[in-house]
């Protein structure tokens, strides 16, 4: 999985392959990047800082801190 962080559009981009996005579905923060076998290519969060304050007290400490720490909100 890549992760990239886009500040000044505060988009946290998560790549889990390099397979070519046929289709995507947008639920508030959250927009997901399908191929077509349905499998997740890429996961956008918009609004990184706001989603990862609100959210970000259920995900497991080990994967806070190989992923999100430089995200974290000052």
């Amino acid at each position: 999985m890549k992760v990239k962080y886009y500040k000044e559009d505060d988009i946290l981009v998560m790549k889990f392959s390099d397979k070519p996005i046929d289709y995507a579905e947008e639920s508030d923060w959250v927009i997901v990047h399908f191929d077509k076998d349905d499998k997740p290519v890429r996961i956008e969060i918009l609004d990184a800082k706001r989603f990862l304050s609100q959210t970000g007290k259920a995900l497991p400490v080990a994967i806070k801190k190989e992923y999100f720490t430089q995200f974290s909100p000052q």
